[in-house]
């Protein structure tokens, strides 16, 4: 009687899995990664480092994934303007 209870009302564990890294035509950028519930962009250079940039509201990451060119607008819309660092 117990086991029906509990399967009846337990809960599934909740999986923390993150977004998977879009790969991108870009001779600067390897791929992205957003993660909208802490809105950090991750992105992969193709240098080999990653940098996360914090707080990048929804609107921008999507501007970003629609432009002409990824270089530029990384360039012009998000190095300088959002607070960044390396991942380790």
């Amino acid at each position: 009687m117990r086991s029906i209870i509990r399967q009846l009302f337990s809960r599934p564990a909740s999986e923390a899995t993150e977004p998977a890294y879009k790969e991108l035509d870009s001779r600067l950028i390897q791929s992205t990664r957003y993660d909208f519930h802490t809105q950090h962009l991750y992105i992969r250079f193709r240098d080999g480092s990653e940098m996360v940039y914090c707080r990048v509201p929804p609107y921008a990451y999507n501007a970003f994934l629609n432009a002409d060119s990824f270089s530029e607008h990384f360039h012009a819309f998000i190095s300088q303007r959002y607070l960044h660092y390396p991942v380790m």
